[in-house]
């Protein structure tokens, strides 16, 4: 298996709720937008929020996320898509926003991850934590076929994942590089011995 970058980006799910927030703005209307994210998770904009930033930070706050760093992410996302570029968001056919987002998601995460300070709340709820890793397992997924996995091996690091403790997905945001590939490596390791 490849090795990913220091960070282990695999699981960045910031990409995802950006992505569900252009969505969110390009719906319009005044009512609550709701957003199935995996299975049976769902993530809903109140019709009192208007705008891409604030969107997204309504999005964001359904998260375990810090405080500080939803605050990063949508300062950083304001540097990325200015006022009138964000705007311009709803009027762009789905496929176009969807590209944009991914591309202010990439840009913006890594700024805000710096530090090295827990991105994730580890007292935050079972429901919290569960959108999260549902919200994860896509890139978890991406990984597995990168490199080179079977759709069985794949399905198995899904399954795995699935039924991580939530201790563990806190940690595999929050850890260091060292707790986070051990974590990763607890996932795959088995699966990847699947034929």
């Amino acid at each position: 298996m490849r090795t990913a970058s220091a960070r282990l980006r695999i699981v960045s799910l910031f990409s995802a709720a950006l992505v569900a927030a252009v969505l969110v703005a390009g719906c319009g209307g005044s009512s609550d937008q709701t957003l199935s994210v995996g299975s049976g998770e769902t993530i809903t904009v109140s019709g009192d929020v208007h705008g891409f930033y604030g969107e997204l930070q309504a999005i964001l706050d359904q998260f375990p996320y810090q405080r500080w760093y939803v605050a990063c992410v949508v300062r950083e996302a304001k540097k990325i898509l200015g006022p009138k570029e964000a705007e311009e968001l709803e009027e762009l056919p789905e496929a176009e926003r969807e590209a944009k987002a991914q591309k202010a998601a990439a840009e913006a995460e890594p700024a805000c991850e710096k530090n090295a300070r827990p991105t994730i709340d580890p007292n935050a709820s079972h429901a919290e934590i569960e959108l999260l890793r549902v919200s994860t397992i896509p890139g978890i997924t991406e990984f597995a076929e990168t490199n080179g996995m079977s759709s069985t091996q794949v399905a198995c690091v899904q399954n795995f994942f699935r039924k991580l403790p939530d201790a563990k997905v806190i940690e595999l945001r929050n850890g260091t590089d060292k707790v986070r590939e051990g974590i990763l490596v607890s996932v795959f390791k088995p699966c990847a011995q699947l034929k």
